[in-house]
C-alpha cells in the first residue's frame, strides 16, 4: 500500500512540474504489408534464337507453286527468223533462228506477232514465219513473168510482132503427187560429181508441168507402179558444174550457150518402182553417160529393159512430155519454151505447210 502511494505521488509531482512523458517507441514497417503489396514486374531479357543442331525429322510443307507455262513446239519455215524482245520490229533482236530451228510458242500477241519462250525469256516473232514442228514443209514460188530475149538481148517477138512473155510458178511435186518417191541425187554426194550440189533439195516443177506428171502418176498407179524422181528443178549455176565435168551436150546441156529444161523446172529424171517396192529393170543406172543409155540402142538392152523403157515412155508422152534419144530417164514438158530459165538457190525457195498453200495431205 505504501508502494502504490509512492508511485501516485511521483506522478503527481511530475505533472505539476510541467514535465512531459515521452511516448513509447512504436515499430513502423519499412515495407508495405503483404496484403496490400502490388506484384513487382520482373525484368525480361531477350532470349537467344535457338540454332537447330540436327535436321528436323519432318520437312516443312512446300510453298504453293505457280501454274506451269503451256507451250507448243514450233519451227521456223524461213531462212532467218528474227526473235524480238517486244512485239515491235524496231525492238531489240534477241536471236536469229535458222530454217527449221525450234521454238516454244506461248500464244498470239497481236495480228502480226506471236509470243514465244526462248532461252528462259519471253520474246516475240512474226506469226507467219513459224509453223507446228511436226508439219512437213513444201516449196512454192509465186507466179512471175518476164519478156523472152533473143541472143542480142532484145525482146523476142512472135509471128504477129507481139512480145513473147515467159512465165514461172514453182510447186512442190509432193503436193500434187503425195505418194511419189523423191531421191534428188544431186542433193547427196552419191552422184557422178561426188559432191552435194543442192543446198536444200526441194523437188519443185513448173505448176503446169507438175499437173502433167500427176496425170502420168495416176496411169502408172493403175498398173501398180510408182514414180521415183532423181532430179527435177536444177539451178543453172549447178548446170555449169555438171557440164564442166561431162563436157558433152548430148547428156548435159551446155549452159554457156543455152539452158537445160531442168533449169526451167520443166524436166524430170525418173524411173519406176514396181509393186514389190523395187525399181524396175532399166538399161543403166541413173546418169550413165554413154551409148548404153541411148533410146536407139538395140544391142545392149534386154527384152525386159526395152519393155520397161517403152512402157514408161508411152505413158509420159501421152501426158504431154517429150523425150531425148541420149537418156532413157529424161522427160521434158512439151511446152518448155514458155518457161523462164531460173537460177534460184534451192534454199531461197519459200517453204510452207500444205495447209498454208491450200492443200490437204490426209
Amino acid at each position: 500500500m505504501k508502494k502504490l502511494f509512492a508511485v501516485l505521488f511521483a506522478v503527481f509531482i511530475a505533472l505539476s512540474s510541467g514535465c512531459k512523458l515521452a511516448p513509447p517507441e512504436v515499430y513502423v514497417p519499412t515495407e508495405v504489408p503483404f496484403e496490400t503489396q502490388e506484384p513487382a514486374t520482373p525484368e525480361r531479357t531477350a532470349e537467344p534464337t535457338a540454332v537447330p543442331t540436327e535436321i528436323p525429322t519432318e520437312a516443312p510443307s512446300a510453298e504453293p507453286t505457280s501454274t506451269p507455262m503451256v507451250t507448243f513446239l514450233y519451227k521456223s519455215r524461213v531462212n532467218e527468223l528474227k526473235i524480238y524482245s517486244a512485239p515491235d520490229k524496231n525492238s531489240r533482236v534477241v536471236r536469229k533462228l535458222r530454217y527449221e530451228d525450234k521454238v516454244h510458242l506461248i500464244e498470239a500477241a497481236d495480228a502480226d506477232f506471236v509470243k514465244v519462250y526462248l532461252d528462259g525469256e519471253i520474246c516475240y516473232c512474226d506469226c507467219r514465219s513459224i509453223v507446228p514442228a511436226d508439219e512437213p514443209l513444201y516449196g512454192y514460188m509465186a507466179p512471175m513473168y518476164e519478156y523472152k530475149k533473143d541472143n542480142n538481148g532484145n525482146i523476142a517477138l512472135d509471128e504477129h510482132g507481139n512480145p513473147i512473155m515467159l512465165k514461172s510458178e514453182l510447186i512442190d511435186i509432193r503436193l500434187v503427187i503425195p505418194d511419189i518417191e523423191i531421191y534428188q541425187i544431186f542433193g547427196t554426194d552419191k552422184n557422178f560429181t561426188g559432191n552435194v550440189l543442192y543446198s536444200r533439195p526441194v523437188p519443185v516443177l513448173q505448176y503446169e508441168t507438175a499437173l502433167k506428171l500427176a496425170e502420168a502418176a495416176k496411169l502408172f498407179k493403175n498398173d501398180g507402179y510408182t514414180i521415183k524422181i532423181y532430179d527435177c528443178y536444177r539451178p543453172k549455176s549447178v548446170q555449169y558444174i555438171l557440164y564442166d565435168i561431162v563436157q558433152n551436150s548430148s547428156y548435159i546441156a551446155n549452159p554457156y550457150n543455152s539452158a537445160s529444161n531442168h533449169n526451167r523446172a520443166a524436166a524430170v529424171d525418173m524411173t519406176l518402182i514396181g509393186p514389190d517396192g523395187r525399181e524396175l529393170d532399166f538399161p543403166t543406172p541413173m546418169h550413165t553417160f554413154n551409148s548404153l543409155s541411148n533410146r536407139s540402142n538395140s544391142a545392149g538392152w534386154t527384152p525386159e529393159q526395152r519393155r520397161n523403157v517403152d512402157y514408161m515412155t508411152r505413158i509420159m508422152t501421152e501426158c504431154g512430155f517429150k523425150i531425148i534419144n541420149s537418156e532413157w530417164w529424161h522427160f521434158s514438158d512439151e511446152n518448155y519454151l514458155s518457161f523462164i530459165v531460173l537460177d534460184f538457190d534451192m534454199k531461197d525457195i519459200p517453204m510452207y505447210t500444205a495447209n498454208q498453200l491450200g492443200y490437204s495431205m490426209d
